[in-house]
């Protein structure tokens, strides 16, 4: 049954309430590692186009990020393998590898281990391949032994701008994987650099940064976001239920139209006379 007149302008008037949401820290001691973990694991009950959008300037008060410029999400040249599992939340560690040069010290596969093990968990690997294209796409770049021991030490997500391998056996340890694609063979490489900034699909990410993925792609934030990240995705839910109910209850064009009117009432407040 269609809203009433009345029932219309009450759910309005939450709607414009919700978009001037303002977040109110409960307690001002930072967080620890295991409550940061906690909260990532909630946000993973929420799709990765939806913390997109609590991020995105525009959508109510948050100006964390502009545009495309800002580099906050990824293109869509890369796509999660694993459809069992849902989005996912985790803590970056970065690696930059590429074709081995000679007399370079250069960082160990055993540093990264140690990096993994002294991070908070869970843990998304980002792994950006400093080659061209076509070689990126030519050889592996993770596989399954050295994939296990990062597993075993919190790596729950990988995220890899050139190819890999061993897929079928890193699902099965429970990781999400997001690639380009699968190549069997291998070449040697090197690590230029651990935990520095990196960039794969269009995404720049660092230390000190959490990323939430799933199939529709990856989004990346601060740490100290979380909590306030969180309650946006809360309050932005509710809208979005409601804002639902509403939508079904369309039958003709001219009511679909209305329902879309309310419905983009979530992120853009009304204009005042």
């Amino acid at each position: 049954m269609a809203m009433t007149k009345e029932q219309e302008n009450e759910l309005v008037a939450k709607l414009q309430e919700n978009i001037r949401f303002q977040y109110e820290p409960e307690n001002k001691e930072p967080l620890t590692n295991e409550r940061m973990a906690e909260i990532a694991k909630e946000l993973e009950q929420y799709p990765s186009g939806f913390v997109a959008a609590c991020l995105e300037k525009g959508h109510r008060r948050v100006d964390y990020y502009t545009s495309r410029m800002d580099k906050y999400y990824t293109d869509a040249s890369l796509h999660c393998t694993n459809t069992k599992i849902g989005a996912r939340c985790g803590f970056v560690v970065t690696m930059r590898v590429g074709v081995p040069v000679p007399e370079f010290d250069a960082p160990t596969r055993y540093d990264l281990l140690r990096l993994i093990d002294a991070s908070p968990k869970p843990v998304t690997l980002v792994i950006q391949v400093d080659e061209p294209e076509a070689m990126r796409l030519a050889d592996s770049n993770f596989g399954g032994q050295y994939g296990r021991v990062c597993n075993i030490l919190g790596v729950k997500n990988v995220i890899c701008d050139g190819a890999i391998r061993d897929v079928e056996e890193l699902e099965g340890y429970g990781m999400q994987l997001m690639i380009p694609g699968t190549i069997a063979s291998t070449a040697p490489s090197m690590i230029y650099e651990l935990n520095g900034k990196v960039e794969v699909a269009g995404m720049e990410v660092e230390p000190g940064e959490l990323v939430h993925m799933d199939r529709d792609g990856a989004v990346k934030f601060k740490a100290e976001m979380l909590e306030e990240l969180l309650a946006m995705c809360k309050a932005e839910k509710w809208a979005e239920d409601e804002t639902n109910k509403v939508i079904e209850q369309a039958k003709t064009v001219d009511e679909c139209i209305h329902a879309y009117e309310i419905c983009h009432l979530r992120c853009n407040p009304a204009k005042e006379d």
